[in-house]
């Protein structure tokens, strides 16, 4: 960048171009000083004398460190602008003790010296990285505005310091299943119910062979709503429904089949909110409390009560000694339970399987045991496997075995 050849710069101008240039070339690890600054061509042109960027510093250190419409300084954490002397005059443990003369403030401006500069950013780089994650993984964006999105938030997020992500990661364009501002109404309206603890109504739908949605009936369906879930690119609700007779039991819904949905009985201007909803404890299976472990307990958001599941996981073992495994073998399985399965033992007799258990729904873990036939046999309860022969029977008279 060539140095400025236009009118000298105005303080304004000053301020706004140190501080991007500080918000883009330093952090706590990686701190600036003057001389540094006017070695650098790309900021050297708005420095000024010594007495011009001190005075400028130390003007936006104190419009940047304050309280919000206050006159006490910000947490040290909270800072936005760093020297050494500032933090120690304002830090949090060694703050100046002075009263709030103008003597005083100008003594400290005098003092004060520019060392080990930098800009606090809002987000540290863990934070970027698992933002960036969250655009990669998102199933809705193509590879083309995922790449632009993430570029947007490097380049406005991060420093020059960043191990910037690999820019080309082609993605999977999953199907649009529903009218996007659609789906952000829905998404929206039912927030505002879960906020003020009031009930849901819509028509539920499923898709045709005309490939268009269709109610699957004519009422609509009122529900208590509790969690709105992001799992598989697609957005569910946990909710409750009442039956006349039967306790209230969770139930999951996808958002993206909901249509005509509003909050019944609503009345902003009498400041009516709705119909209250059913309270969590009177709801079977629905956490109090959220947990992130809820869909390591409920595959594929199936919505009965996990139970204890001890499984046999087909573990291949050296023909010279059973104990030493040919292969880990568990990716599977840890893509499904992450490391909440737990290993119990490996059997004593040929083939020497392992022995695990998770927790899991029960419906959930049918279809996936027989997702993973060839891998999984599932040992306990005896329920459950009982589940699972009768839906091998129903295949088995399917494909006339």
């Amino acid at each position: 960048m060539a140095k400025r050849k236009i009118q000298k710069p105005t303080r304004f101008e000053r301020m706004y171009k140190v501080w991007d240039y500080l918000r883009k070339n330093t952090d706590r690890r990686h701190p600036t000083s003057i001389a540094k600054m006017r070695k650098d061509e790309n900021i050297n042109a708005y420095i000024g004398d010594k007495e011009t960027i001190n005075r400028l510093l130390k003007d936006m250190a104190n419009i940047m460190n304050l309280e919000d419409g206050g006159s006490d300084y910000k947490p040290e954490a909270e800072w936005r602008l760093y020297f050494d002397d500032f933090k120690k005059f304002y830090g949090d443990k060694e703050r100046y003790e002075r009263d709030d003369s103008d003597e005083d403030d100008s003594y400290i401006a005098n003092v004060m010296r520019i060392k080990n500069l930098y800009y606090n950013r809002t987000f540290s780089e863990k934070e970027v990285d698992s933002i960036i994650e969250g655009i990669m993984a998102t199933r809705t964006l193509d590879s083309k505005s995922a790449q632009e999105l993430v570029r947007k938030v490097e380049d406005n997020m991060t420093t020059v310091f960043y191990k910037r992500t690999p820019r080309h990661i082609c993605k999977v364009q999953e199907p649009e299943l529903a009218d996007r501002e659609l789906l952000k109404d829905n998404l929206a309206i039912i927030q505002k119910a879960i906020d003020d603890n009031v009930r849901i109504q819509f028509r539920f739908n499923v898709y045709s062979y005309e490939k268009k949605l269709e109610p699957v009936r004519e009422e609509s369906d009122e529900l208590s709503p509790y969690y709105i879930v992001a799992s598989g690119g697609k957005y569910y609700l946990l909710a409750a429904k009442e039956y006349e007779g039967y306790k209230p039991n969770m139930s999951i819904w996808r958002i993206d089949l909901m249509t005509d949905i509003e909050i019944p009985g609503r009345n902003d201007r009498l400041h009516i909110k709705g119909i209250p909803r059913i309270p969590k404890k009177n709801v079977s299976n629905l956490p109090e409390k959220w947990s992130e472990d809820f869909q390591l307990k409920h595959l594929n958001m199936s919505f009965d009560k996990p139970v204890p599941v001890t499984l046999r996981i087909k573990s291949e073992k050296c023909e010279d000694n059973p104990k030493k495994r040919v292969r880990p073998g568990y990716t599977f399985l840890h893509d499904w339970f992450g490391d909440s399965f737990t290993y119990i033992r490996t059997e004593k007799e040929p083939p020497y399987d392992d022995i695990v258990r998770v927790e899991c729904s029960p419906y959930g873990m049918a279809h996936w045991a027989l997702q993973y036939s060839e891998l999984v046999e599932v040992l306990e309860p005896e329920s459950l496997r009982e589940d699972i022969k009768i839906k091998i029977k129903a295949l088995n008279e399917k494909y006339s075995l």
